[in-house]
């Protein structure tokens, strides 16, 4: 008889949202719940709580994995080297990703870029959150981070988008939760399948 071996997996959710308990959270614990019943781990990031600067291009990241300056980057970017799958999440600020979404993006970008396309094979997913529009600019922005890395990329039955602006209305888009559990799902099979 022959013996199966089930791996747990490890996925970080990187929150880009500033509001605590907001909308783009509650989609990332939908979608940690979905993994955890799968079997696998999740984390989220709340970046709101990290402190983070923008990039200075210096370059003295290369071979290193390792950002100079003085901030939490580097512990993020450990994490994220540790883990299987990455999964970002960003509400809509003025029809792109936030501020502090795009420093994350521009600073762990560069390190695995500098660092041999460090992640490559972990699999990737993006979530955009918005009162109304611009959710297609979001999800897309986020997916360039996977398709620089040469990291594959989880899809569900939609876009992912959550239609939501106060506290609380997450609830109120089934649609929306819908394509976020299916988006999990999918995240877990590829996860699966390539480990």
């Amino acid at each position: 008889m022959q013996s199966l071996i089930y791996l747990i997996m490890k996925v970080i959710g990187i929150n880009g949202s500033t509001r605590a308990n907001g909308n783009t959270q509650a989609a990332l614990k939908e979608f940690g719940r979905v993994l955890q019943l799968a079997g696998h781990e999740m984390e989220i990031i709340e970046l709101r709580k990290m402190k983070l600067n923008p990039c200075h291009a210096c370059g003295q990241c290369s071979g290193t994995k390792m950002c100079v300056q003085k901030d939490d980057i580097n512990e993020i970017f450990q994490k994220l080297d540790g883990a299987d799958g990455i999964v970002l999440a960003s509400p809509v600020y003025f029809s792109n990703v936030t501020a502090r979404m795009a420093m994350f993006i521009e600073r762990t970008g560069t390190m695995f870029c500098a660092n041999e396309r460090c992640f490559k094979g972990k699999i990737g997913a993006s979530i955009a959150v918005a009162r109304r529009a611009g959710t297609n600019v979001v999800y897309a922005m986020l997916n360039y981070y996977f398709g620089i890395g040469e990291m594959p990329i989880a899809s569900s039955r939609y876009w992912n988008n959550i239609m939501a602006r106060d506290r609380g209305d997450y609830d109120q888009d089934e649609e929306g939760i819908k394509i976020i559990q299916t988006l999990a799902h999918n995240m877990s099979n590829m996860l699966e399948k390539l480990r």
